[in-house]
C-alpha cells in the first residue's frame, strides 16, 4: 500500500507545472521540467523525476523517457487518460498557447467559455500548489497515505478545477485537476491489478462500477410531514457522501468519477471490484438504515476500449444497471405481531413513540401520532422545518418539483455529439458534477431566497416548500439558473400546487408531481403547470384544463398579475373581466371598452388589459392574484 500511494501521489503530480509552462509561454514539452521543479519542491528530486518521466515522445529528450515501473505506468496511464479525454483532434495551431488560458464548456463547440486564465493567475497557481504542499509533502516516506489524501484534498479545491488540461479547442473544456485525477486512477488500477504489463492498453482491464439508490422517492415522500421529509432529503444526502467515501477507503478518492442524489460511477481494478461494491452498498444502507438498498454494478472493459470508446463503456454500464433493477426483488413489510400497534408513519414497525404535536382524527377518538424509533429519529433530526414559518402573510405555501428535460440522453453523451464530441470519463464527471452542483447549491439558495425550504436537490431533481405566492417567482428563476448553467443546452420542467398551510402537505406533494408530468407532457418541455388546490386535490377534470406555460408566457403571466396588483384597479371589475374572459374572451373585451369608456377603467389601463387578454393569460393571472389578495381566501 505504501507504494501505491507513492506511485498516485507522483500521478497526481505528473502535469503540475503545465500553468507556470503555459504563464511564462515556453513550447508544450517544457511543462516536463516545470514540473519537476514544483515536484521537487514538495517531495523532493527522486519523486519529482518519477512525476517528470511521462512522455516518450521524441519531442522529449531521451534522458527524460519513461525507465521505473512506477514512471512507465504513469506514462501509460497518461495516456489512457489523455486518450479517453481528447478523442478529437484539436485544430489547427501551435500548441504554444497565448493567455488567457480558456476553460471552456462541455457543451459547447468552444464558444462558451467557464474561466478564463490571465498569466499572472495561471503562474500563481502552481506557486500557490507548491508553497502550501511544501510541509505536507515532507511526509510522503512516513506516512504515504495520509500524505496522498492531503494533497489530493488540496488539489480538489484548488484553481486546478478552473484550467484546462489541453489549451487546444475543443479539448480544452476538460480541465487539469480531471485529466491529474483520471491519470492517478488508471495508475492506481494499473498497480492494484498486478502492475506494468507492457505498454498496450489492450494488456489491462477496468471495470466501471456504478451505485444507484432504490425508491428513494417513495421514501422521501412516506411521510407527509415536513420535518420527515427534510430528514429524510438529508439522510440520502449523507448516505450518498457514505458511499463516495467507503470507496475512497477501499480504492482510492482518484477512482470516483461522481457522486450524489443516491448514485455513484467509479473506475475499479477487476480484483478488487465486488469487494469495493459491497462495502459501498452497505456504507449507504448502514446510513439509510436499510429502509433505502442501493443497486451496485460494473461491466468490463479492456483499455483500449476504455481509451477509444469510453461513451459506449458507460453506455454498457447504464443497461446493465437498468435490468439489474428491473429484476430486483420486491420490498416485502415486516410482519408485527398480533396486538401490535404499527407506526403511522411506516406502518412496517412497531411504534414506540407518540408524538403529542401531531393529533390524528381516528374515528370519534383523536390520539396521537404513534412513531416507531426509525421514523421518531428522523422526525428529530428533521425538527424545526415548519409550514407556519413559509406561509408568510397568505397563508398560503406550495410544493415545488423540478427536473432537468431529457437528462438521460444528456448523461448518454447525445449532447456532446451536437458538438462532434465524445463521452469521455472526465467530460461526463464535468457534467454530471455540474448539474448536481448546480441543483444542490445554486437552486438550493434560490429557493432559500425566497423564503422556503429545499427538502431534496440532488442529480437534476429539486423538491421545495415556499411561501404560496413566492412560488411561481422562485419557479422561474430556478429554471433560469439552471439553463444558464447549462449555457442554455438543457432546460428544466417544474409543477407548482399552490394550497393553504392548513391543508395535510401529501395533499401539495401528489399535486405537485402530477403537475410536473403536465409539465412534461407539453412539446419541447422547457415550461411549468401551476395550480391552486383545494382539499381533495385536483380532480382529472381540473388537471384537464391546466395549461403548461414556457418559462416566457410564464413571465408575461406574473407581469399581468403585478398590473393588477399595481393598477389600483376595483377588484370587483377585475373579477368581472376575469370571469367573463374564462368564459368568452370577445365579451370581455367589449366588457374592457365599455368600462373605459365609462371611465371606470382609465385609458391605459384598459389598453393593457385587452393586451393581456389577447395573450391568453388574463384568467390564470387573476387567479393567482385573487389568491394572495386577500389573507385567509378560502380555497376550494
Amino acid at each position: 500500500m505504501k507504494e501505491l500511494d507513492i506511485l498516485r501521489t507522483c500521478a497526481i503530480l505528473h502535469d503540475i507545472g503545465k500553468p507556470e509552462c503555459w504563464a511564462k509561454q515556453k513550447p508544450w514539452s517544457d511543462h516536463i521540467r516545470y514540473t519537476f521543479k514544483t515536484v521537487s519542491r514538495i517531495l523532493g528530486e527522486d519523486y519529482a523525476y518519477i512525476s517528470m518521466r511521462h512522455h516518450s515522445g521524441l519531442s522529449y529528450p531521451s534522458e527524460y523517457h519513461p525507465k521505473t515501473e512506477f514512471e512507465k505506468i504513469i506514462c501509460l496511464a497518461d495516456n489512457l487518460a489523455s486518450g479517453a479525454d481528447r478523442r478529437e483532434e484539436p485544430e489547427a495551431g501551435t500548441p504554444l498557447p497565448k493567455p488567457p488560458v480558456l476553460l471552456t464548456h462541455v457543451l459547447s463547440d468552444g464558444g462558451k467559455v467557464r474561466v478564463e486564465t490571465d498569466m499572472p493567475r495561471l503562474a500563481y497557481t502552481t506557486e500557490e500548489i507548491a508553497k502550501n504542499l511544501e510541509e505536507v509533502g515532507k511526509n510522503l516516506d512516513q506516512a504515504p497515505d495520509e500524505t496522498y489524501r492531503k494533497i489530493y484534498d488540496f488539489l480538489r479545491n484548488s484553481r486546478l478545477r478552473l484550467v484546462p488540461a489541453d489549451t487546444r479547442p475543443p479539448i480544452n473544456d476538460v480541465s487539469l485537476w480531471d485529466h491529474l485525477k483520471l491519470t492517478a486512477a488508471f495508475s492506481a488500477c494499473i498497480w492494484l491489478d498486478g502492475g506494468y504489463r507492457g505498454d498496450n492498453p489492450i494488456k489491462y482491464d477496468f471495470a466501471l462500477l456504478g451505485g444507484d439508490a432504490d425508491r428513494i422517492s417513495q421514501f422521501v415522500t412516506t411521510s407527509n410531514r415536513l420535518p420527515d421529509l427534510s430528514a429524510r432529503s438529508a439522510r440520502i444526502t449523507k448516505a450518498t457522501g457514505a458511499a463516495a467515501s467507503s470507496i475512497g477507503e477501499n480504492l482510492g478518492p482518484e477512482c470516483l468519477i461522481f457522486a450524489g442524489g443516491g448514485v455513484f460511477l467509479s473506475i475499479s481494478p477487476e480484483k478488487t471490484v465486488e469487494n469495493v461494491a459491497l462495502k459501498a452498498k452497505e456504507a449507504f444502507e448502514d446510513v439509510t438504515e436499510g429502509e433505502v438498498t442501493m443497486t451496485v454494478n460494473h461491466v468490463m472493459a479492456g483499455g483500449e476500449r476504455v481509451q477509444r470508446g469510453f461513451g459506449e463503456v458507460w453506455g454498457d454500464a447504464m443497461r446493465e444497471m437498468r435490468l439489474k433493477k428491473l429484476i430486483r426483488p420486491a420490498s416485502t413489510p415486516s410482519s408485527l405481531e398480533v396486538g401490535v400497534n404499527a407506526c403511522d408513519v411506516c406502518h412496517i414497525r412497531p411504534a414506540l413513540h407518540e408524538d403529542r404535536s401531531k393529533i390524528l382524527p381516528i374515528d370519534a377518538a383523536p390520539r396521537p401520532e404513534s412513531v416507531c424509533e426509525n421514523c421518531w429519529r428522523l422526525r428529530v433530526e428533521g425538527k424545526g422545518a415548519s409550514l407556519d414559518d413559509i406561509k408568510g402573510k397568505t397563508n398560503f405555501v406550495a410544493i415545488l418539483k423540478a427536473d432537468g428535460d431529457d437528462m438521460g440522453s444528456v448523461l448518454k453523451g447525445e449532447k456532446f455529439k451536437e458538438f462532434r464530441k465524445e463521452n469521455t470519463p472526465s467530460r461526463l464527471s464535468t457534467i454530471s458534477s455540474l448539474i448536481h452542483e448546480t441543483c444542490e447549491e445554486k437552486l438550493r439558495r434560490a429557493v432559500e431566497t425566497h423564503g422556503g425550504v429545499c427538502l431534496f436537490a440532488g442529480g437534476d431533481d429539486i423538491l421545495a416548500v415556499l411561501p404560496g405566492d413566492m412560488a411561481l417567482e422562485a419557479a422561474s428563476n430556478i429554471a433560469n439558473s439552471f439553463r444558464d448553467e447549462m449555457v442554455g443546452e438543457c432546460t428544466m420542467s417544474a409543477g407548482v400546487a399552490i394550497f393553504h398551510y392548513k391543508l395535510p402537505v401529501y395533499v401539495g406533494l401528489e399535486a405537485a408531481q402530477d403537475l410536473l408530468s403536465k409539465a412534461k407532457s407539453r412539446e419541447g418541455k422547457n415550461s411549468v403547470a401551476f395550480a391552486i388546490v383545494g382539499s381533495s386535490g385536483i380532480s382529472p377534470d381540473v388537471m384537464e384544463d391546466v395549461q403548461p406555460y414556457g418559462w416566457d408566457e410564464l413571465r408575461v403571466m406574473l407581469g399581468v398579475v403585478e398590473f393588477m396588483r399595481r393598477s389600483g384597479l376595483p377588484m370587483s371589475q377585475i373579477r368581472r373581466i376575469a370571469s367573463t374572459a374564462k368564459r368568452d374572451p370577445e365579451e370581455a373585451e367589449i366588457v374592457i371598452r365599455y368600462l373605459m369608456g365609462r371611465r371606470i377603467i382609465s385609458w391605459n389601463d384598459g389598453k393593457k388589459l385587452i393586451s393581456y387578454l389577447k395573450s391568453g393569460f388574463l384568467s390564470n393571472a387573476f387567479l393567482v392574484y385573487n389568491a394572495f389578495k386577500v389573507r385567509g381566501v378560502q380555497i376550494g
